[in-house]
Order: C-alpha cells, then structure tokens, then sequence
C-alpha cells in the first residue's frame, strides 16, 4: 500500500558506506525507521532534526524497515538551523520523541501537537527559554500519563505525586517521593501557559536543572524503556 504522509525527520544512523537508517516520524503511520539509499550525500539537505518533509513510502503492516520512494520539503526549519541553542534543543526533543512515540501507532494529534510545537520554535517570535520544559509537560497530555490539573486551583497546600500523575494536599500524604510546592506549581503553571507566554516565566539555573531532571524522571515512571539517566546525560552535553 502506497502512502503519501506529512512527516518529522528525528534521527540518522549511517549504514554502509553511503546508505542512512532514518527514523521518522509519520503523521499517517506513526514512528517508523527508513533505510535511504545513498542518503549519506543528502544529509544535510533533507535529513536535519525536525525537519518537516512529505514522503511517499510502500507501507507493509509486518515489516521494520521502510524505503522511501520521494521526498519533498514541507517547511524548512531555517530559525532552527542558524540558532546554536534552537539546533541542539532540536537534537534533545528528537531524543525524547523517539523514546515516547510507539512504533507503527497512528496518533493524528499527537503528531499535529509535535508539529504544531515545531513551528512555534521555528518561529523568530519564539526566544526558545524554557520551551524544551513546555514540551515535555505539555507532550504527556497526548502520551495517556498528563497530571490530574484539570478542574484544580492550585495553591500552596498542594504537591505532585509523580507516582500516580495527581495533585494532593500535603495534611493527606506522608509519602517521600511527592514533589516540593515549588515544583508542584511550576509543573502546573507550565500544563495551563501557553507556548506563546513562556517567557514570563523565571527559574533560576538550579531550579531550572532540578525541574527537568524531575521531569524526566516523571517519564521513565510511566513509559517503559526510557531512559531517564541516559537522557539526562544528554540535555546536559546540549543543554
């Protein structure tokens, strides 16, 4: 069955000599891995993180590895290209994206939520402070693990239990793991702001830090095989 589908380049491996494994994910058919002949030369031209493109591809339910048969631009990411700190958060969000999507599952929103955040980066409106943060909580709301905020005003009673992704009163709950009403509200404040308003947000570098490992950490309790450490190496090497 042929497909033609909007899609966002995540990542490239090299295979052989010239050919790549490209993982990609599809607006049509989810998170799925390519093998591009030659496409070592075209690297940089079609290839870049997030890159938005359309491609046609012969899908079969049972197979891994896809071939591509054209590929097109959709938007070129330019303000992500020429923007040292856009270009790395780039690299990071791909990383998380491909440890949280699962492969072959169609989700329209999902994708059109990642898409939609892409072109909000891409954007010279957007300074890129704190949108990796955004992201992530903002991502859980698609991913079946978003915290329980709806229909919540927070106050400073409340803390986060990243167990079970709900907000409790502190008099209720002797447990450990529960996150401090400083992160609490943080974490809410971010599930309510709008992309467009991150930057009335103020964190300090350590609190900024300590959020996002919290973060992280909070997906390797609800989705299987991320790699909570690993990720942490690497927004801190980009980051």
């Amino acid at each position: 069955m042929i497909i033609n589908s909007s899609c966002i380049i995540l990542n490239n491996v090299s295979y052989g000599e010239s050919d790549l494994i490209v993982k990609i994910l599809t607006q049509k058919k989810g998170l799925l891995s390519f093998l591009i002949k030659g496409g070592q030369k075209n690297k940089k031209k079609y290839l870049q993180p997030l890159m938005n493109v359309n491609i046609s591809f012969n899908y079969k339910s049972k197979t891994d590895l896809f071939f591509i048969k054209s590929i097109e631009f959709k938007n070129i990411i330019n303000n992500i290209l020429v923007n040292y700190q856009k270009r790395n958060m780039a690299l990071f969000l791909c990383k998380i994206i491909s440890n949280s999507i699962s492969i072959n599952q169609e989700d329209s929103k999902t994708y059109d939520f990642i898409d939609n955040s892409i072109s909000w980066l891409n954007s010279k409106y957007c300074s890129g402070k704190y949108f990796e943060l955004w992201f992530l909580i903002n991502l859980t709301k698609f991913l079946g693990f978003a915290p329980d905020y709806l229909n919540k005003k927070l106050n400073t009673n409340y803390s986060f239990n990243p167990q079970n992704g709900e907000f409790c009163l502190n008099q209720f709950s002797n447990n450990a793991e529960l996150w401090n009403t400083k992160f609490s509200e943080y974490l809410y404040n971010f599930l309510i702001t709008n992309v467009e308003d991150l930057d009335k947000f103020s964190l300090s570098y350590n609190d900024y830090k300590a959020f996002i490992e919290k973060v992280l950490n909070y997906y390797e309790l609800h989705i299987s095989e991320f790699n909570y450490k690993k990720l942490i190496a690497i927004y801190t090497e980009l980051l």
